[in-house]
């Protein structure tokens, strides 16, 4: 244990909780016993009955290492208080599993099991390709819940997940939510969360799911709820619903200072959704500034129009030693490295979220955003752009470079952890209910 996190722990043990709090704040960040000082901070907002804040840092914490015993111990505390003891069985018993003989971690769990009920099942279910955003989702649900999923097409393995279920997740209001809830008797008998991105909500046409079926519609973006709303009135008259923003799991992204340079990349399918000739506009006017710019796109074709297009265009300015096009790439943290990436560049005409911005800002990158509506609202002003004009005002203004402003953002509003705690706090509160009712 270092020096610093000594003299923390000795001001905090004197009564002196502001100043021992900066102390654990810095090691936090920037020290080398980053899961002690995330544990102190936790007790600090725990004293303080800042429990958000507790739960945060506590996860922050057993993110790092789960095995760590005081953070355990002190985050079954506060689940005790707030009456969700159930999140911390699965954390005492794999220290238990580990150290077999560890009287305190044996005790607490003989007395929470004593008392405990046996964990609801949950079934998630999403057409295969489709589960893209459910792995850390579903990783976290299984400390709470016996968890099945359901990747599939066939009708019988839906059926049978549904009736092996207490609570039902439905990842996407689409042709497989209309069939649960319509041919599937056993649903009426369930408690049925199912969630909502952009791609439901704009295609126009939303499939005959019954929503009296479902008793809460989790949406992830405040401006797709408001659009849902608009556009389909039922969802609004029928349903319960909440907004779950998503979340970045931070350390999967090796966050670094960053600079400023002549390197940019697009991450993402190439189709008329990403928008695709404005890479090229972009592009071409970057080059008359400085021929070094290069643009570096990271995505298969989705549309074989833009081939087309892409081709000629490129071709007709004279851009082919400008731009690279990669295809596919599996690991995209090892491929900005690679590629001396600099800054990303967004163009979509619409991003509920966008996981490629937020995990960019994680590791220090600087993010050129279109402006799609909800730009201004999800990320920092100061990254976001209208026309070219802007954008190449953002990119020549060098000293407006803030990789450590990037992460924090990330962080404070798109954490992992958060949106953890939302989905636990929902599904707490549902299956109470549910089970009054």
């Amino acid at each position: 244990m270092n020096n610093k996190l000594n003299e923390a722990e000795a001001l905090f043990a004197e009564g002196k909780i502001e100043e021992a709090e900066k102390y654990f704040l810095f090691e936090a960040e920037n020290g080398t016993c980053k899961k002690e000082a995330y544990n102190n901070l936790g007790v600090i907002a725990f004293q303080k009955d800042d429990r958000e804040k507790a739960i945060d840092y506590f996860t922050r914490s057993l993110e790092i290492d789960s095995l760590y015993k005081d953070a355990v111990l002190n985050y079954t505390s506060l689940l005790r208080e707030l009456n969700q003891i159930h999140i911390a069985v699965p954390l005492l018993e794999k220290i238990a599993e580990t150290k077999p003989h560890d009287e305190d971690i044996n005790h607490l769990l003989e007395e929470i099991q004593s008392t405990h009920k046996s964990r609801q099942k949950l079934a998630i279910l999403c057409l295969p390709r489709y589960e893209t955003f459910l792995e850390d989702i579903t990783n976290h649900l299984k400390s709470r819940y016996e968890v099945r999923t359901c990747y599939t097409y066939n009708d019988q393995e839906m059926v049978s997940s549904v009736e092996w279920a207490d609570i039902v997740w439905l990842e996407f209001a689409n042709d497989i939510s209309a069939y649960i809830t319509n041919k599937i008797p056993a649903i009426k008998n369930k408690t049925v969360v199912c969630r909502i991105h952009s791609y439901e909500v704009l295609n126009g046409n939303l499939p005959s799911i019954d929503f009296t079926k479902i008793n809460m519609l989790v949406f992830v973006d405040d401006h797709v709820r408001e659009i849902a709303f608009e556009t389909y009135p039922i969802i609004k008259k029928e349903n319960r619903t909440v907004v779950i923003q998503n979340g970045v799991n931070l350390s999967q992204f090796s966050y670094k200072e960053r600079a400023p340079g002549f390197n940019i990349a697009v991450v993402g399918e190439i189709s008329h959704k990403k928008n695709p000739s404005m890479w090229i506009e972009i592009l071409s006017r970057l080059v008359k500034i400085d021929p070094q710019y290069k643009l570096n796109i990271a995505g298969s074709i989705q549309e074989l129009r833009f081939k087309y297009y892409l081709e000629n265009i490129i071709h007709k300015l004279g851009l082919e030693r400008n731009i690279t096009f990669h295809g596919r790439v599996v690991d995209i943290p090892e491929w900005y490295e690679r590629e001396g990436i600099n800054y990303l560049l967004t163009t979509s005409v619409f991003e509920s979220f966008g996981y490629s911005i937020a995990e960019a800002m994680a590791m220090g990158y600087k993010s050129l955003i279109h402006n799609f509506p909800n730009a201004y609202d999800n990320w920092p002003p100061n990254c976001v752009f209208s026309t070219t004009d802007e954008l190449v005002t953002i990119i020549q203004n060098n000293d407006d470079y803030d990789s450590k402003g990037y992460y924090e953002f990330v962080k404070e509003r798109y954490s992992l952890s958060q949106q953890l705690h939302s989905i636990d706090v929902m599904l707490t509160d549902l299956t109470r209910e549910c089970s009054y009712s």
